[in-house]
């Protein structure tokens, strides 16, 4: 993959060729039977979704279809398809699929709907920027430079905008990449993190608050708002507003203006509005958890920012961009290189960024190498499953379930291990029951022929 590189790069430059191939037919899918029969999408963007909740790019009026069902990604005239979390699923013939990649012809079911993937040659892919950066964004694939394409076109625009993406794809690199290029640069940029506000004081940081509105409240304070006059406010993870400041952030959006608490004059504001988050609300407006007309004010404008394993070409590059901003002139070689990009990295850049300062403080010789970065792959960080965040949506109680679940089972596999399948042994050293133990065994699925019960 690297045979074109110099054997080495180093944290502030980097010559690699650059070769594009465009894309000459657009990937189309078309429902053939049910409720939208007749109905065509052009899969035109890197990444859109399909499924019957209208904020979808192809919306399919089939009852049993999701709130958003699949998820598509364009790769040259073939698309992948990745099913969300589907209640019914996505059907290849009689196989239930997740992730799969197809061709022109290719025929799936989702619902009571047959879709067919064709090609148009009549429609023409979104341009893509001719540069491999914007802002302090970097990357060179196909996916980010149409992504710094559609940048390029909004950023001097007065709209909201969505910014998705897992966690650790650089959403709110994206936000002040938005900002810098606007003609707001020069106000401020306000980060609010939905997931630290804390209950009580919310209303008053987000809007302010008048002497005397309660105890504790000795002066007049301007909230995020007020203070964001002339720039941008950027909201992280929007999708944890509690519902009643759903609604509160909506009257803000639709009239421009905030009143503080404890106060009764509004007051206008003037300020760009980002949003980002690691959850599909469309799915989340589905199960009542968030509301429709504030996801339509938030997302006037949808990007999406791919996760690092679909872009591995952007290694490199990326790489560089990360020694250079840590301030490190560690070099790294085409093998650990080789290595990183064969990764699945679901921390995505986030993750990376601490491999490679870890690495650059125990390279010899200021030198990256394959032994350097040898411990980040399967063996050594767990599995897949292990290395994944844990899912926090739902109510408390549900995310409380799957995170006791996923423990014990990690800790349940790890002594059972440690202990060669001894029961008797695993239940000492955890200090349980051992008949407790074999039923949590049971319970998760680890109680195998291959344990020793005695």
């Amino acid at each position: 993959m690297f045979a074109a590189m110099s054997n080495e790069i180093r944290g502030g430059t980097l010559a690699v060729p650059v070769a594009v191939t465009e894309t000459v037919t657009v990937p189309k899918l078309v429902a053939v039977s049910g409720p939208s029969a007749g109905r065509g999408f052009a899969v035109t963007r890197a990444t859109s979704t399909v499924g019957r909740h209208p904020t979808n790019d192809f919306v399919i009026e089939d009852p049993r279809v999701s709130g958003t069902h699949i998820e598509l990604t364009r790769v040259g005239d073939r698309v992948r398809i990745h099913d969300v979390g589907s209640t019914n699923g996505t059907w290849l013939g009689n196989h239930r699929v997740v992730d799969v990649e197809l061709a022109s012809g290719a025929e799936l079911t989702i619902g009571d709907s047959l879709l067919r993937l064709e090609t148009d040659a009549s429609v023409a892919p979104p341009p893509v920027a001719e540069k491999d950066s914007f802002g302090q964004l970097v990357g060179r694939s196909a996916v980010m430079r149409e992504l710094f394409g559609t940048l390029e076109r909004i950023a001097s625009k007065e709209l909201s905008v969505l910014i998705q993406g897992e966690t650790g794809t650089g959403k709110e690199e994206v936000a002040r990449a938005l900002h810098a290029a606007s003609p707001r640069a020069n106000g401020p940029f306000i980060v609010i993190d939905a997931t630290a506000l804390p209950e009580a004081l919310a209303e008053s940081l987000l809007f302010g608050h008048e002497k005397g509105a309660f105890t504790g409240a000795h002066e007049r304070r301007i909230g995020f708002f007020e203070a964001a006059r002339g720039g941008t406010v950027f909201i992280d993870e929007v999708g944890e507003l509690p519902s009643v400041l759903q609604a509160k952030f909506l009257r803000v959006l639709e009239r421009r203006e905030v009143i503080r608490v404890g106060g009764h004059t509004p007051l206008p504001i003037d300020v760009r509005l980002l949003a980002a988050t690691n959850r599909d609300l469309r799915n989340a407006i589905d199960k009542g958890r968030f509301r429709e007309d504030l996801y339509f004010r938030l997302a006037q404008v949808r990007v999406f920012v791919p996760p690092l394993r679909q872009r591995a070409e952007d290694l490199p590059l990326i790489c560089a961009k990360l020694l250079a901003r840590a301030g490190s002139d560690a070099m790294i070689d085409v093998e650990a290189l080789e290595h990183l990009s064969a990764m699945p990295w679901p921390g995505n850049v986030r993750e990376l960024n601490n491999v490679l300062l870890r690495a650059a403080a125990l390279a010899q010789d200021g030198v990256i190498r394959r032994q350097d970065v040898a411990g980040e792959g399967e063996g050594f960080r767990g599995t897949a499953d292990e290395r994944t965040p844990l899912d926090l949506s739902g109510t408390f109680g549900e995310a409380k379930d799957r995170a006791i679940e996923r423990f014990e089972r990690a800790y349940l596999a790890l002594l059972m291990k440690r202990c060669q399948g001894n029961l008797s042994a695993a239940a000492r050293q955890a200090d349980v029951a051992r008949h407790h133990l074999r039923d949590l065994l049971k319970k998760r699925g680890l109680y195998g022929v291959s344990l020793d019960d005695e």
